[in-house]
């Protein structure tokens, strides 16, 4: 069947699209027509009008269709430089999920599994009473879910529970991406799975597999960080909220009354990094001088439409106030900045809220832009229809990963530096998987990881 804005651009054209030509125009009129709200009659009229394709023969028609429609697809890039064929991905368009879990602002689990080395353990217990009417069925090891049910992405956010016996990922380094600055930090990986749900998120595409995979063996990690503690040579920072959120499920978990009093007296910075307020478990702890509670943050109509069942801007702040009046260390991370109409004035406005309800200097400051594999963006279309942001000007960066180009993060990050300066000079703030050029916002002393490092803990 043929497809009606196909003969529409024939028609008004007057030449014939092949296959291949079809599906770089269809995904970049689809692309444009999605962000801009517009129809397929008021792109024509714009390429009629801006194309010159009408008066060329052939081939040529289709060129200047193209890159017509770059410019309109990227203009801020397009301004400033030439975009070729390879600094473009154009994926091909399909229809959202018909059958996707959604998260729900309370996580219940549809059924909790428990391996049977863990089953008399204190999680299983809590999980247990926390929900008394949840099935329960005992496995032997997790991945043996995956050989009776088959995953597939609908199934990501399945409201299922794994209460495992972790037997080696316990702690490493933070992946840096290629041919950016590092900051030095490293993960303690409880758990992995979150039951937010958000449109940037990389675990859409790191997993294959369903609900929340949780630990019940802390010991064992509290063992292998003794040992890899013993080599430590200087302090690091350290933290989980790589591959979970280290606060949401606290009141099932209690993972925080077990670290906070472990790490006390090690020569660490320890982080609990949330988008909740569940703070419950913290208020009841004395906090120690190297614990730091850190929170994401954006503004409330990006959180509305792209960060689903977190807690609120307002929320996030209020609990934040009430840990830093505990005597907490607290920390923001900016990550992902998005870039979209109006970014200014909300990202402006996030940081004078921020610094009206908390008294700097704060533990950090991060900023980060929005950023992702070209199997992300797919995967959040396919998850977030009404997700607009993987439609602004991202394309492939020098880490192969679709970024914003060079000169609107330097814009980014420029800004929101400015912002925060204006209220705070003493928070370290630095920049998450970026290049040395653009660290150079922050300062000229950030040329190697070890710098960066330095500068946070000293700090």
């Amino acid at each position: 069947m043929e497809n009606p804005i196909k003969t529409l651009i024939e028609t008004e054209f007057g030449f014939r699209l092949n296959q291949n030509q079809w599906r770089d125009i269809e995904c970049l009129l689809l692309e444009i027509m999605r962000r801009d709200r517009s129809s397929p009659e008021e792109i024509v009229k714009y390429l009629k009008e801006k194309s010159r394709a009408q008066k060329h023969c052939g081939r040529e028609k289709f060129f200047y269709l193209k890159k017509t429609l770059i410019e309109k697809r990227f203009p801020l890039t397009s301004a400033t430089a030439k975009i070729g064929a390879k600094d473009l991905f154009l994926p091909k368009q399909r229809p959202a999920l018909a059958d996707n879990w959604q998260t729900q602002k309370i996580f219940k689990p549809l059924k909790i599994f428990i391996e049977k080395s863990v089953k008399d353990s204190e999680l299983a217990a809590d999980f247990k009473k926390h929900f008394p009417g949840v099935a329960v069925e005992e496995i032997d090891q997790y991945g043996s879910y995956l050989k009776k049910e088959k995953f597939n992405l609908g199934l990501l956010k399945k409201p299922l529970a794994f209460i495992v016996k972790e037997g080696w990922d316990f702690i490493k380094p933070c992946p840096c991406t290629s041919g950016h600055l590092g900051c030095g930090y490293w993960i303690l990986n409880l758990g992995f799975g979150c039951p937010f749900d958000c449109s940037y998120c990389f675990l859409q595409i790191y997993t294959n597999f369903p609900g929340i995979i949780l630990p019940a063996n802390l010991d064992d990690f509290f063992t292998q960080f003794d040992t890899f503690h013993k080599k430590l040579q200087a302090p690091i920072r350290l933290g989980t909220g790589e591959f979970c959120d280290s606060l949401a499920l606290d009141h099932i978990t209690g993972y925080s009354r077990k670290l906070i009093p472990y790490f006390r007296d090690k020569n660490v910075i320890f982080e609990l990094k949330t988008k909740s307020n569940n703070i419950k478990n913290l208020l009841e702890i004395n906090p120690p001088a190297n614990i730091v509670i850190s929170w994401s943050l954006n503004p409330q109509p990006l959180i509305t439409v792209e960060e689903i069942s977190v807690a609120d801007l307002a929320q996030r702040l209020e609990a934040a106030k009430q840990i830093q009046d505990k005597g907490y260390k607290i920390g923001f991370h900016f990550d992902p900045v998005i870039f979209y109409p109006g970014w200014q004035d909300a990202y402006k406005e996030l940081i004078r809220l921020l610094y009206s309800r908390l008294k700097p200097p704060f533990a950090w400051i991060s900023i980060g832009t929005l950023r992702g594999t070209r199997e992300l963006k797919i995967a959040s279309q396919l998850r977030f229809p009404q997700s607009d942001i993987f439609y602004g000007e991202l394309l492939p960066g020098e880490d192969k990963k679709l970024r914003y180009p060079q000169f609107l993060r330097k814009e980014i990050y420029k800004n929101m530096v400015q912002w925060i300066r204006r209220y705070d000079k003493q928070t370290p703030v630095y920049l998450c998987m970026e290049n040395a050029d653009n660290w150079r916002v922050i300062g000229d002393g950030f040329s190697a990881p070890g710098k960066i490092e330095q500068y946070l803990i000293k700090c």
